[in-house]
């Protein structure tokens, strides 16, 4: 039971930082179009870019179970 639980809590916390890593992007992509972004900034925009389908077809193929 107790593992059953960590391991909702494990997704849940997932979802959460999925989700904040979409906002986080497209809040660069709005400061991306009113003035140019600084390093660190389009550092984050490159690696948030790359991440999003990376972690989503990570995870649909971990939810098929292709192994």
């Amino acid at each position: 039971m107790t593992v059953s639980f960590l391991e909702n809590v494990k997704e849940v916390a997932s979802l959460v930082i999925l989700l904040s890593c979409v906002i986080y992007r497209r809040q660069l992509k709005l400061t991306k179009w009113r003035r140019k972004l600084s390093k660190g900034e389009m550092a984050m925009y490159v690696i948030t870019s790359i991440v999003i389908p990376v972690y989503a077809i990570t995870y649909l193929l971990l939810l098929l179970g292709v192994e």
